[in-house]
Order: structure tokens, then C-alpha cells, then sequence
């Protein structure tokens, strides 16, 4: 049983060695196919006009790891719909340089690619790493660590294989920033809470005009408090699992998901030895 493994920070990205390495070592056949540099915030983009070029540049023939020169979507769909990874089961996309939280799933790429893989007809997993700060900026400064997340990534498809995810929903993973001290929560997507009127101007070399995301700032963009949602979970140190479903006038498929998503929380929970009290 084989997994499709893409990003959206590139082949040659911490993260997504982290998840390559964290699958390879729980005994899956790992096939990577994924941008030759950064395509971070391009959602579903896709390349239309023109062929998208994927060349061979490390793994072993076990184990093989492509670059491509479009975007994560465009390597979900050279990997499944070519021959080079057209026998994969499950979809995992990431690990993701920073969180993808709430609304801002909607920009991601690495959400985006695991959303093709579903659309496609398999399993689409989602993950992503909050930096060790624990902060919620949509441009992170202080790292991060892989340890949590990497297990994540491979409890996710294991399950994923063991017992496959309804035809075309999504599991959103994320992990916080330091260890988590709390179960695994299954959570729904949070919002942020922007405002008209209140972005900022600003000066730099490149001239003036405005950061649309507020990345020049101290502060992170602004976000609901509401419990329940991913937000919450990473506020409260757990890792938050957000099952999404695209079968469009089938409500049923949500409970099927979540349900699949409270199995695979309590598997990750015994893989990071967390008890509750």
C-alpha cells in the first residue's frame, strides 16, 4: 500500500522530510512528489497552459522522491493520473511550516493538495506544524519542532490505509507548538475575525502600499474565541484534527468522517503516550 506524499515549502523542506521520515520508519512504501521550491498560499492552483516537468532528485527506487515545477495540486495529479504513483491509497500533504487553522485552510496549499487527493478519489490528509512560539502569525519567525507532527503523519496514514476515509472528505491535522500536554482534539474549522479599515501602511524598499496579512506586525491576526475549533485545541496545547467533507448534498458522509477522525485521535493519543485524567 503505497502513500503520495506532497508539501507546499518544497522536496527539500524539514517538514516534509520529517513526515517521509516518520512513514518510512512505521514500514509504508512512501512515494514523494512535490514543488521544486516554495508555492505556499496558491490554494487549488492548478497549471492549465502549459506541461508541468517532474524529475527524479533523491529516495531509492523503494522510496522515490520527484520535484515538480507547478503547484502541490498539479503534483497530485502527475502523481496519480501518470504512472508514478497511480497505485497510491492515501494522500498526505505536508508537514506544513507553520499552522493552517480556520479560515486560513482556505489559502493553503498544503490543505489545497490534500483536497485534490479526495477529489481524486483517495484518502487526503492534511498536516501542518505550529512554530515552537505557539503563536498563530501566518509568516513564522522561531522554528519548529517535527517530533509530534511526524507521528501524526504516520498514524494518520496508517489508519488511512487500515480503514479508508469516505470518498471525498479531508482530515486537517495540526500540531502545536511544543509537546501537547492534553488529548488529541477533533475539532471544526475556526475563523478569523479581520476587520474593514484595518490594515496598516507601510514603507520599505520595495515602496509603499500595505501587507495585506499583516505580516509586518507584532501582533497575529486577529481570531474568534469560540470553543471547539482548531484555534482552541493549539490554545490549549493539543493537536486538532478537523474533518471536512466535499460530498456535496450528503450530510451522512460528515458523520462517517468524524467519526474516522475520533478513531484516528485516540490511535494518535496512544502513540504520543497521552493520558487523561
Amino acid at each position: 500500500m503505497t502513500i503520495l506524499l506532497t508539501n507546499d515549502d518544497g522536496y527539500q523542506s524539514d517538514g516534509l522530510a520529517a513526515a517521509r521520515d516518520a512513514m518510512v520508519k512505521a514500514g509504508l512504501h512512501v512515494i514523494t512528489v512535490a514543488p521544486d521550491g516554495p508555492r505556499s498560499g496558491n490554494s487549488r492552483a492548478a497549471t492549465f497552459r502549459k506541461p508541468v516537468r517532474v524529475d527524479r532528485v533523491g529516495g531509492d527506487d523503494a522510496n522515490p522522491i520527484y520535484a515538480c515545477d507547478g503547484t502541490p495540486v498539479d503534483c497530485i495529479r502527475v502523481g496519480l493520473m501518470s504512472d508514478l504513483a497511480h497505485e497510491a491509497a492515501v494522500v498526505v500533504s505536508g508537514i506544513n511550516e507553520g499552522a493552517n487553522l480556520g479560515d486560513d485552510t482556505t489559502y493553503s496549499s498544503t490543505f489545497g493538495a490534500a483536497v485534490e487527493g479526495a477529489l481524486l478519489g483517495i484518502a487526503g490528509i492534511a498536516i501542518s506544524q505550529q512554530s515552537r512560539d505557539r503563536r498563530f502569525r501566518l509568516v513564522d519567525r522561531t522554528g519548529y519542532d517535527w517530533e509530534t507532527s511526524g507521528t501524526v503523519a504516520a498514524e494518520l496514514a496508517r489508519l488511512a490505509l487500515d480503514t479508508p476515509l469516505p470518498a471525498r472528505t479531508v482530515v486537517n491535522a495540526n500540531a502545536p507548538g511544543t509537546a501537547p500536554t492534553d488529548g488529541t482534539a477533533v475539532t471544526r474549522l475556526g475563523r478569523r475575525a479581520y476587520r474593514r479599515g484595518g490594515l496598516e501602511t507601510a514603507t520599505t524598499e520595495h515602496g509603499h502600499g500595505y501587507y495585506t496579512f499583516h505580516v509586518d506586525l507584532d501582533t497575529d491576526p486577529p481570531i474568534h474565541d469560540e470553543d471547539g475549533t482548531d484555534f482552541a485545541a493549539l490554545s490549549e496545547g493539543r493537536v486538532a484534527l478537523t474533518p471536512v467533507s466535499y460530498a456535496w448534498g450528503r450530510p451522512e458522509v460528515f458523520g462517517q468522517v468524524e467519526q474516522w477522525t475520533q478513531k484516528a485521535a485516540a490511535r494518535i493519543d496512544t502513540a504520543l503516550r497521552i493520558t487523561h485524567a
